[in-house]
């Protein structure tokens, strides 16, 4: 059996889990790709280049994204006690808090402040998100290769 590294306990997995795990497992591309779309919207909202309206719920809930949906399912368990899982759910917890409060500050004409903001710690988030996300697929590299 197998075991996921960077974790302190052994988490072994047998065929029929790899199997399921193999069919359930989130596009990690795919959720990366999502956030950045999420950031370059934003960013133009930020500018001033967009004039759609951007409602601030959506921004404001991580669970509602693909991304969010995987972090809370049965699915992730396996890995929450990974380094990678732990830093991915804070991130994407905060790219998303960060989001609404950026949206809450471009509505009350702080675009300075949404601009600073969007620059810095919601970028860090997004950074965070794509290295957490980079880390969890060679974790499952590893375990779906596994004997």
């Amino acid at each position: 059996m197998a075991t996921l590294s960077g974790t302190e306990t052994v988490m072994a997995f047998d065929e029929q889990q790899r199997r399921a795990m193999r069919g359930q497992l989130l596009n990690l591309v795919a959720a990366a790709e999502a956030h950045v779309t999420w950031k370059m919207r934003l960013g133009h909202h930020v500018r001033g280049t967009i004039r759609e309206p951007l409602e601030s719920a959506l921004f404001g809930q991580d669970g509602i994204c693909r991304l969010g949906a995987w972090l809370n399912s049965p699915v992730s368990v396996p890995y929450r006690e990974t380094e990678a899982w732990l830093r991915l759910d804070a991130a994407h917890w905060d790219f998303h808090r960060l989001g609404a409060i950026i949206i809450g500050q471009l509505r009350a004409g702080d675009r300075d402040g949404a601009a600073r903001l969007f620059d810095g710690e919601y970028s860090t988030a997004l950074h965070s998100i794509i290295n957490s996300l980079t880390e969890l697929n060679r974790l499952f590299q590893e375990e779906l290769a596994a004997p």
